[in-house]
């Protein structure tokens, strides 16, 4: 896979200009800015960052092999790729986990985050944008965000520590993104597994995101192929299965 990366000095968010030029930028184009204007999360929130000290880019697919029903392995390849390349920019001295469906976690502290946009053409997929937001160099976040950290809070204070640059984990995010590329399914999914956030056969809170009602479950499972979360409860042993922005896991 050939990446061919266009910088910015300051857009509203890469994904925007990735979706609405796409006659522009093709398969491999990765699109990076020290500062977005309007950078977008997951559940429609603003992505926060100090100019050009953290990481904010889109990745332009073209994965017309995929089926729109499989859409979910973008997700793992993208989610594993950002993991694997905050562990590999550090040394390992920064173990980065996923939070499902695709958040990037160290402890219960989000480090970064993905947001992915699809072109669907018939069955398959047609075109992805795959922004993500690692925090690197920060030190200090909006009061608001609950739990926000970075590669350089998380780096030993010891001296022993190197911080790298935002250059540096993206060109550790491309050589891990085409090995996950180009991992079969199963084996990627297998990957991912082992990764994810809490999948450590623990009971931890979560909330029902239409009911309001809170309770504690492990996670059993995740769809390989769609992403549904399956949770076994803790009370009573029985399963519930969620959707993206179904339900929500609790700090503590």
């Amino acid at each position: 896979m050939e990446f061919r990366i266009i910088s910015f000095d300051e857009v509203s968010s890469t994904n925007d200009v990735a979706m609405g030029a796409a006659d522009r930028y093709g398969h491999g184009c990765v699109l990076t800015a020290r500062r977005q204007t309007a950078g977008r999360g997951q559940r429609g929130n603003r992505w926060e960052s100090e100019p050009g000290v953290n990481l904010m880019f889109s990745l332009v697919l073209e994965p017309t092999h995929i089926l729109v029903e499989e859409q979910f392995r973008i997700s793992e390849m993208a989610a594993l790729a950002a993991s694997d390349a905050v562990r590999e920019a550090t040394g390992g001295g920064v173990r980065c986990a996923i939070k499902w469906p695709n958040d990037l976690y160290v402890g219960d502290r989000k480090l970064g985050g993905i947001l992915i946009e699809h072109t669907l053409q018939s069955e398959y997929l047609s075109r992805s944008v795959v922004g993500v937001g690692i925090n690197v160099g920060q030190r200090r976040f909006d009061a608001s965000l609950p739990n926000p950290t970075s590669i350089a809070g998380e780096l030993s204070d010891d001296g022993t520590a190197v911080l790298p640059s935002p250059e540096e984990v993206l060109r550790a995010f491309c050589g891990a993104f085409e090995r996950r590329y180009a991992e079969p399914g199963e084996a990627l999914h297998g990957a991912f597994m082992e990764r994810l956030w809490r999948a450590d056969g623990g009971f931890y809170p979560y909330r029902d995101a239409t009911s309001g009602e809170r309770f504690r479950a492990a996670i059993e499972a995740v769809d390989r192929l769609t992403g549904e979360l399956t949770l076994r409860l803790a009370e009573g042993g029985g399963v519930r299965r969620y959707w993206f922005k179904e339900v929500e896991p609790l700090l503590g």
